[in-house]
Order: structure tokens, then C-alpha cells, then sequence
């Protein structure tokens, strides 16, 4: 059964900045890289550089959306101060995506802060809430009329999970005090940033939409021993990190959409309450490169769960990293399913993008695990197609899923 869906459907890919740009020397993730003895991101994929050739190259799939983030450090490099060229960067950048006809989805906070502001205690000093909202406010002015499609943070509890719990990205600390209070300062951040965007776009007579994207996981009780007890630590994951943020900020009134990043499924063992990523390797679940346990049901499941905010969806990331490409396009129907499925049982879905347009630095995890619809080789910059993406080309091309 093939379902076709609506015409304003956004079908695209998504980017961040500091993963494919290349040479952030600004940011307090490129200070970490050169600390803890990380494989450099170097140019990365260089797309500051070659930005339109890759949207000319999204275009030729049929994409007709593309989300992508601009890179603080580059356009504030310190304090109080903004660069004219950066921000004219980044105007051409959103003037040649509209040019190729792929609507733009900005992303202003993708896990990097500029090396200043870490270095005067980043998010964990209340103060410091002031400078991204003139960076944020500074955006905005610039796509004034242009962008209606906003997204403040980038997974804010993935961030505070590896940069002040677990301690594997800057400022590496771990401390749960320190990770409330990082985390308290961001929703700050973010509810005076969507005012202000809202505030904005009004006078311009543009509906802005305005999210965050939330990163959402399948928690399942590991089946091995103690089952109870693992189904329980699965539950309470489940409420605290899936849903509790979407849930208080909706009831503030300061949700128009909810962005979705959604991946795998995790199994849980009983360690507390919340419990803790079972470390057994027997789950029935294929495992991707990164050992990711694939579940393309839990995406149906998910946004079924959603439906209840009675708020409209666009899946922001979905994607995976395979050592061949049959993966890639089995990971890719069977997620279109799940969101066909979700679609007919009347969640209201607005788009999907693939996690990512390019293959690019992933983190601590460096250049090892490609995720892109165009295959990049990092010596020459050469772009290639994979076989994968020219099957999403065609269902983008005939806006149906088969199902």
C-alpha cells in the first residue's frame, strides 16, 4: 500500500555547522580536539567552501528542504562582537538554498559554543545567557522575512548528558549539580529566545515556528535477568528523557512544533530508578557501525506517543552509519514506514530529514562512521551519490511511502 502525502510535505537532509564546515578555530569543541588528543576535524567536509555544490547536489535528489546550523564562534568571536563577513556568509549561504527552492530550517545551537564563552564558565554562569541572545537576536535580523522555521537548541540533554555528566565533550565536566544548572540557564536561554524570535517575525508578518530538537529513544527493559526491575529503570528513562522537556515547555506555551531526532532503541538494566545502557551485546535488534541496536518500529511507536502534545512533527534526524549500503536503504524504508503508518493513524507529520546530507565529523568518534547520502572522500573533497539515496530521491520525487 502506497500513501501519498500532502504537497507542503518537507522532504530533506539535515547539517551542522561544525561537523562539515571545516576550520571553526573559534570553537571550544576545536580547543577540545587538540586537549584530548581527538582526531581533528581539520576541513572536515569543507562545505563553508563548497556549500552550493552540495545543495546543488541535494536539489538533484529532490530534496526541497534542508536544516542546517550556523556556527556561533564564527559570526560572535568574542564577546560583544560580530563579524560582518561570517554573517555574510551565512546570508549567501540561505540565499543560495532558497535559489535552489530547499526551504531552510535553521538550527542556531548545534553542542558548540564559541571558546570565549566557555572560558567564562559557558552555561553554567547565568550572565552568559545575555550573549546568546544577542547572537540569537543577530541571526534573526539578518533573515528577517526569509526564515520561518527555527530551531534554538539542538538536543540540549544530549549535551548536558556528555559535557557535564559523563565529561566526553568540553567543558568535561562531571557533576549533576553543574548539569542542572548548565541545563536550568539553557531553558532560560531558550524561552527568552523563542519571544524574541516570535517578537520578531511578527513585525515582518511571518508565522515563525519555533522548537527544539529533541533527541528520542525506545527504552526496553533488558530480557536477560531481572526483568522487572530493568522494565521499571526503562519507564522512568523513558518519562525523564524522552518527554519531560517537550512536556514543560509545551505548558509554557513555547512549542510550536515538535523537532524529532530519533535513531534506535536502547536496553536498559536496573541501576537505580533510572538504570543504566545495558552493555550486553545478545539483543535481537541489528546492530549499526556504532552498535546502535536498530529499531524502525520504535519510530511509529514514538510518534504515536507524541500525538498526545497535539502538536505538529518534523523528524529532524534519521539516519544511520553502515558498513554497506543495503543497510542504509533497509534503515530508510522501514522508518518511512513507521512514519506512513503514523501518518495514517492521524499524527500530524509536516516533514522528514535524513541525518545527514553529508558524510562529516562525528564528534569524538571523528570520521569513521558515514551517515551521509553523498559519500565523502576527505583527501579530495569528492562527493559520490550512494546507491541509497538515489531510492530517497524517488519517494521525495513522488511525495508517496510505501507501506
Amino acid at each position: 500500500m502506497r500513501i501519498r502525502l500532502p504537497s507542503s510535505f518537507l522532504w530533506g537532509a539535515a547539517l551542522s555547522s561544525y561537523q562539515c564546515e571545516g576550520e571553526n578555530s573559534n570553537s571550544d569543541w576545536y580547543a577540545w580536539e587538540k586537549e584530548k588528543n581527538l582526531q581533528q576535524s581539520g576541513r572536515a567536509c569543507d562545505h563553508y567552501r563548497l556549500f552550493d555544490r552540495d545543495f546543488k547536489e541535494a536539489r538533484n535528489l529532490n530534496l526541497n528542504s534542508l536544516r542546517f546550523s550556523i556556527e556561533w564562534a564564527r559570526v560572535n568571536p568574542s564577546p560583544g562582537v560580530f563579524s560582518d563577513s561570517e554573517l555574510e556568509h551565512y546570508r549567501l549561504v540561505v540565499d543560495a538554498l532558497l535559489k535552489r527552492g530547499l526551504h531552510p530550517l535553521i538550527t542556531l545551537h548545534h553542542f558548540t559554543n564559541p571558546l570565549w564563552f566557555n572560558q567564562t564558565q559557558g552555561w553554567l554562569n547565568p550572565k552568559n545567557i545575555d550573549y546568546f541572545l544577542a547572537y540569537l537576536k543577530k541571526i534573526v535580523d539578518l533573515f528577517r522575512g526569509k526564515i520561518d522555521l527555527w530551531v534554538v537548541f539542538n538536543e540540549p540533554l544530549v549535551y548536558i548528558y556528555n559535557s557535564f555528566i559523563r565529561g566526553i565533550w568540553p567543558p568535561g565536566e562531571k557533576s549533576f549539580k553543574s548539569a542542572k544548572k548548565a541545563l536550568d540557564n539553557i531553558i532560560i536561554a531558550y524561552l527568552l529566545g523563542y519571544q524574541e524570535i516570535k517578537k520578531a517575525n511578527k513585525k515582518d508578518f511571518i508565522n515563525s515556528q519555533v522548537s527544539f530538537s529533541k533527541h528520542v529513544r525506545i527504552f526496553s527493559g533488558c530480557p536477560d535477568f531481572n526483568l522487572f526491575l530493568n522494565s521499571l529503570s526503562a519507564f522512568c528513562r523513558n518519562q525523564q528523557f524522552n518527554f519531560w522537556l517537550i512536556d514543560k515547555l509545551q505548558k509554557k506555551k513555547s512549542l510550536d512544533f515538535i523537532a524529532l531526532n530519533y535513531y534506535c532503541k536502547e536496553y536498559v538494566s536496573f541501576k537505580g530508578l533510572l538504570g543504566t545502557e545495558c552493555k550486553h551485546k545478545i539483543h535481537k535488534e541489528r546492530r549499526n557501525q556504532l552498535g546502535w541496536d536498530i529499531y524502525p518500529e520504535g519510530l511509529f511507536e514514538v510518534l504515536l506517543d507524541l500525538k498526545r502534545f497535539e502538536l505538529p512533527i518534523i523528524i529532524t534526524e534519521n539516519g544511520t552509519a553502515e558498513s554497506e549500503d543495503n543497510f542504509y536503504q533497509e534503515y530508510l524504508l522501514k522508518h518511512l514506514k513507521s512514519v506512513g503508518k503514523a501518518f495514517l493513524s492521524g499524527v500530524d507529520i509536516k516533514g522528514y530529514f535524513w541525518w545527514s546530507l553529508l558524510d562529516n565529523f562525528e564528534w569524538e568518534k571523528g570520521f569513521k562512521h558515514r551517515f551521509g547520502l553523498l559519500a565523502v572522500d576527505f583527501e579530495t573533497m569528492d562527493r559520490k551519490v550512494r546507491p541509497f539515496a538515489k531510492v530517497y530521491a524517488e519517494i521525495c520525487k513522488s511525495n508517496e511511502i510505501e507501506i
